[in-house]
Order: structure tokens, then C-alpha cells, then sequence
């Protein structure tokens, strides 16, 4: 290339807009955009492409190791050996920009083409990372004490449990079925007399009983399918509500009997090709189900219709979820809400990646950064 600008300068035909200096903040910038476009902004168009396969393969295998085997040991291998390619590829655009003083201009170094390839990098090669990258929440309440404190950061895997259709969000493929004791995150629809929230919005809880399971609460102690629910040490009871409620709660899922927190049930829970008889007294159980599996129904003058015909039974078409919260008294689950669609679980919470104080504001740096939970990072969630 020096002898290509040697014969410019001789020729008299040296121009700003034949020749320019590579800057090495932009190609740092476009480097951090994605990697591998700072070579391509010096010139080094395969190089750059290279470099792009290498990070977005690593990348890809990076998110995929965190999703399925979320273990600390290959978590933080994993990050070991990302950061390192990252800043390689990072200082070598750098460095080639500074060499690069006097650099010809190629038909290719125009803003239209940096545009492309970044468009090209979010709406294509992005998707096809995030597929196998996990989920990032954090504690929104404290209804899972003390399994999941408030300011933990955990990972979750949509891809647990199955793939679903993404035209209508139901399970096209299932290969491990939810299982009791599973915390799962799932969409929450409201209480059976509300409207469904205007956003959509995710709640995560423990699945107490699975499609087919019978269980029945007795003064706080769960039998699932006659047998003490084996998940029952990671409940919480806080001393201040450390009492047997004897009164009927107004507010517990179905309106109208005698159930509290405490006492609650039988019930079994819906399995698909399972059919159910009920009368007017009953139907509050199964009445959001059969709206929303897509039948009509309607109560007239103790008369029930489903679909305009006068009927006394439902076989349920999808399989159905109990949830409970850890924190027993404070937790707004399956108690209050009713029965969770398998098609609304949405993935299975894994691993805790960071924790500290909620509470602490962020300018208060220090205070926060003393808050950090080490011995919470890298916790398996149970």
C-alpha cells in the first residue's frame, strides 16, 4: 500500500477524500459495537470477519454453557476465556488503526456499510445468540424467602423444558416435563375476577403439584398424593403470622368455601383428556379454564352453558400447575390466582450469578459494594 501512496503523492492526485488516517477510537468504538468492524474500518476486511465468527461462536457457546450446565466452575471459565478474546480483538484494532496513518480510502468505508453490518449483527446474528443465552432477573418481592433473597440475580433456561411455537407460545416440543419442586418463571394473568395486567407480566414460584397430583393443605402441613411434600423444608412462616388460620379467607382461589392458607383443598389438578363434573356451587373453580381454552360459558339462572349447550362437565384440553411461594405468608401464588397453564411456563429458574443489598442505593458506593453476598454467587436454586 506505501508504494500505492508513494505514486499518489507523485501524480499530484493525494486527495482527503482518497486518503485518511484511521482513527483508533473509532475503530475501539466500532470494534465494541461489534467485533471485528474495527479491522473492517482499517482495511482489514477479512481479518475483521474472522475475528467476528470467532466472538460470535465462542459467544454463542459462552451463553449456551451458562443456559445448561449453570455451574460456577464452567461459568467463570467460561468468562475467563471470553474477556481475554474480547480484549485481543479489541487492542489489535487499536494498534492497527495507528499504523495506519495513511490509509486509501475503499469504496466500502462509507457510513451505509458500518449501518448494514451493525443492523445485520442485532437482527440476525444477535437472535441466534440470544436463543441460547439465558435469562437475567432479579428479586422483585420476597416471596420466595429464603431461597431467593431480595437483590439476587439469577439466570433461568427457556429451553428446560421444551421449544415452543413462537406464532402461538404453546409447547411445539416437550422433553422434560415441570416436576414438584421446580421453581419455575411462568406468566401470571391476574386474579380469576380481574382483568388480565395490560403488560405482560412473569412471576416465578415453586410448583407445588403437577398435572394429575391430588393434595390437600392440613394446618399448614401438604400432603401431595398422600405423602408429606418433600419440598416442605424450604418453606418459610414468619413468626409474627406463626398461627393456624381457622377462618375462611375471602380472597383464596375458589371464592365460596371454607379454605384459608392453612387449610386448603383436596384438589386435583388438571390434567389434559381429564374430565370434570361440577353444578353452580362448583363451576368457580373450573370457569377461567374453560374461558380460557377458548369455550364459551355462561351461568343463567342456576343453569350452566358452555358453548350454548346446557352441560355439568368440562374435559380439560391442556395440562395445568399448582405454585406456591416459599414465603408462606407472603406470597401471592396459585392459592389466590388458581391453576397455571403449562403453556405460560416460560423457563426453569437455575442460578444465582450475583447478590447483594437491595436496599443500599446505588451512590452510596461503597456500602453496596461491601452488601455483595459472596457465598450466594454461583448457589444452585432448590
Amino acid at each position: 500500500m506505501n508504494s500505492e501512496i508513494k505514486a499518489l503523492e507523485n501524480s499530484g492526485k493525494e486527495s482527503e477524500v482518497r486518503i485518511k488516517k484511521r482513527s483508533p477510537i473509532a475503530a475501539a468504538l466500532f470494534t465494541l459495537l461489534v467485533p471485528g468492524l474495527g479491522h473492517f474500518y482499517c482495511g482489514e476486511v477479512k481479518r475483521g470477519f474472522i475475528w467476528f465468527l470467532i466472538f460470535s461462536v465462542f459467544n454463542t457457546a459462552f451463553f449456551a454453557l451458562i443456559k445448561f450446565f449453570p455451574v460456577l466452575t464452567f461459568v467463570s471459565a467460561a468468562v475467563i476465556i471470553e474477556i481475554p478474546i474480547g480484549l485481543y480483538i479489541l487492542i489489535e484494532s487499536i494498534i492497527i488503526a495507528v499504523r495506519k496513518d495513511k490509509y486509501i480510502l475503499q469504496s466500502y468505508n462509507k457510513a451505509k456499510y458500518y449501518i448494514a453490518i451493525i443492523i445485520t449483527s442485532v437482527y440476525f446474528a444477535g437472535p441466534i445468540e440470544d436463543i441460547f443465552a439465558p435469562g437475567r432477573f432479579s428479586t422483585p418481592t420476597e416471596s420466595m424467602l429464603n431461597t431467593v433473597l431480595p437483590g439476587d440475580k439469577f439466570f433461568d433456561n427457556d429451553l428446560y423444558y421444551g421449544i415452543k411455537n413462537p406464532f402461538s407460545g404453546k409447547y411445539a416440543v416437550i422433553y422434560n416435563r415441570p416436576q414438584a419442586g421446580d421453581i419455575v418463571n411462568f406468566r401470571y394473568h391476574g386474579l380469576p375476577d380481574e382483568a388480565p395486567p395490560e403488560e405482560t407480566t412473569y412471576y416465578f414460584k415453586r410448583i407445588l403439584a403437577v398435572p394429575g397430583d391430588s393434595f390437600v393443605i392440613k394446618n399448614r402441613d401438604i400432603y401431595l398424593n398422600d405423602e408429606l411434600y418433600k419440598f416442605y423444608p424450604h418453606l418459610r412462616f414468619d413468626e409474627k403470622l406463626n398461627f393456624k388460620r381457622v377462618l375462611p379467607d375471602p380472597w383464596i382461589f375458589p371464592k365460596g368455601n371454607n379454605w384459608n392458607a392453612d387449610n386448603y383443598g383436596p384438589i386435583k389438578v388438571p390434567k389434559a383428556g381429564d374430565k370434570v363434573s361440577f353444578d353452580t356451587s362448583s363451576i368457580n373453580m373450573w370457569k377461567r379454564i374453560i374461558r380460557d381454552e377458548g369455550s364459551k360459558l355462561e351461568i343463567i339462572k342456576d343453569r350452566i352453558f358452555i358453548n350454548d349447550i346446557e352441560k355439568y362437565s368440562y374435559t380439560f384440553k391442556d395440562n395445568y400447575y399448582f405454585m406456591i411461594g416459599d414465603n408462606w405468608y407472603n406470597s401471592l401464588d396459585s392459592r389466590h390466582f388458581g391453576f397455571v397453564n403449562e403453556n405460560d411456563i416460560a423457563s426453569k429458574i437455575t442460578m444465582i450469578y450475583f447478590s447483594w443489598n437491595r436496599d443500599i442505593p446505588l451512590k452510596d458506593i461503597g456500602a453496596k459494594l461491601r452488601s455483595i453476598r459472596w457465598e450466594r454467587i454461583g448457589k444452585m436454586i432448590e
